[in-house]
């Protein structure tokens, strides 16, 4: 099951936002040159952060407009630039940074790479100072500290072991198919695969990758074994995801309600049933009856179970008896015993008919509602099944089990 990861790229700017102060200034002149007698003050504004993503990696840009005065300790300003009437001069900044899988299910940031440019140049000659070198200083100093901050802060802001704890105890827990509660779908999920983060301009997306074993099985809710997340690794993942589902109608079922109907048609005819017995080999249903009144013993009939696709349908409509059974009844006097009896066992089958393209139904909308909706703030998951194509039917010891397989995709948005 993969489930394609969008994770918005804006929303990380309200936390890379507090890191590089939208306004600074220095108040307080800085003397640092000419043993301590020239000093200098500055101020800068900073328009918005842009983020984007390339490949492995996360770019973040911005623009300054800044100004800044050069004087000597305790006398006149000998210079300045961008103080109106001049405009403010500009500078570019820049980082960026590759993105991937940390072990505790947080991004990770490496290899950062850091750029700032000044456009516009604030060259003063008097006295040996260059105000350009010591701003280009000033900018180089406050990207640095940036850059290790959110070097820092991404790990803590894009933090994805809610959302596949969230996703994997959601396929842990059974799901009930019908309003009885005696039909439900289990997921059984065994481990969960991710793969590299791409960057996608505004965005960057992965691939969280669930591998479970999904069955349809009747009677009461299924015990779970809550598993915790397992530990994360990478892997790859196919652009669709393909759920074979197991839908499983068993005999024990099926011998209990042919029972309960058989024993009340038959109670006033000459030959009674008893219990039924169904049970599977090969490619054939069997249905044993023990019978009593005028035959005493066991009869039997067969039938081949086969899908109707275009009534969606489990059929045993080839429902007879077994050339023995029919030696049997042959002898009886009751001769409407035998076409009553496959009456009722075929009343028992829904008339040799099992809708279990409702059941089928049923699972693809569980899964789908397993797989669709907000699963936290600013996150949400999204998905469709494209197709539900029955591959095959056949008996088992325990029941007859049509098998399908569901296909569509399925994804997350993080905002």
């Amino acid at each position: 099951m993969p489930v394609r990861v969008t994770y918005v790229l804006r929303a990380l700017v309200p936390s890379l936002d507090s890191l590089f102060p939208a306004r600074d200034s220095l108040a307080t002149a800085l003397c640092q040159n000419a043993a301590g007698l020239v000093c200098h003050q500055y101020g800068y504004r900073r328009e918005p952060l842009r983020l984007r993503g390339e490949g492995e990696r996360l770019f973040i840009d911005t623009d300054l407009a800044f100004r800044a005065k050069l004087g000597v300790v305790g006398g006149a300003r000998v210079a300045s630039c961008g103080y109106a009437p001049e405009p403010m001069r500009r500078a570019g900044v820049s980082m960026s940074t590759a993105l991937y899988w940390r072990r505790d299910w947080r991004i990770g940031s490496r290899d950062t790479r850091l750029a700032a440019t000044l456009r516009d140049q604030c060259t003063v000659t008097a006295l040996g100072v260059d105000a350009t070198a010591t701003l280009q200083k000033i900018v180089d100093r406050q990207l640095a500290i940036f850059a290790a901050q959110a070097d820092s802060t991404i790990p803590l802001v894009a933090d994805f072991r809610p959302l596949a704890d969230s996703l994997w105890k959601s396929f842990l827990e059974p799901t009930a198919l019908d309003s009885l509660s005696s039909l439900w779908l289990t997921l059984e999920p065994e481990a969960v695969r991710v793969t590299p983060f791409v960057g996608t301009g505004v965005n960057i997306t992965t691939t969280m990758v669930l591998y479970a074993r999904p069955r349809v099985v009747a009677g009461g809710k299924p015990f779970v074994r809550h598993r915790p997340l397992p530990a994360l690794a990478l892997g790859t993942a196919p652009s669709e995801f393909v759920v074979p589902v197991s839908v499983e109608l068993p005999f024990v079922e099926m011998a209990r309600r042919a029972t309960v109907l058989l024993t009340e048609e038959t109670r006033s005819q000459s030959v009674r049933v008893d219990s039924v017995f169904v049970r599977g080999a090969g490619d054939t249903v069997f249905v044993d009856l023990a019978v009593s009144g005028a035959l005493r013993g066991r009869l039997e009939l067969t039938s081949r179970p086969r899908w109707d696709a275009d009534a969606r349908e489990l059929r045993l409509d080839d429902l007879d008896w077994t050339l023995q059974s029919r030696g049997a009844l042959s002898r009886v006097k009751a001769t409407l015993a035998a076409p009553l009896v496959a009456l009722a066992v075929r009343r028992a089958t829904s008339g040799g008919r099992i809708p279990l393209g409702a059941q089928l139904d049923s699972a693809r909308t569980e899964l789908l509602a397993k797989l669709n909706g907000t699963l936290g703030p600013g996150v949400v998951m999204g998905s469709s099944v494209r197709e539900v194509q029955i591959t095959s039917v056949a008996t088992t010891l325990t029941g007859v089990v049509v098998r399908a397989v569901l296909t569509g995709q399925s994804g997350v948005w993080i905002q």
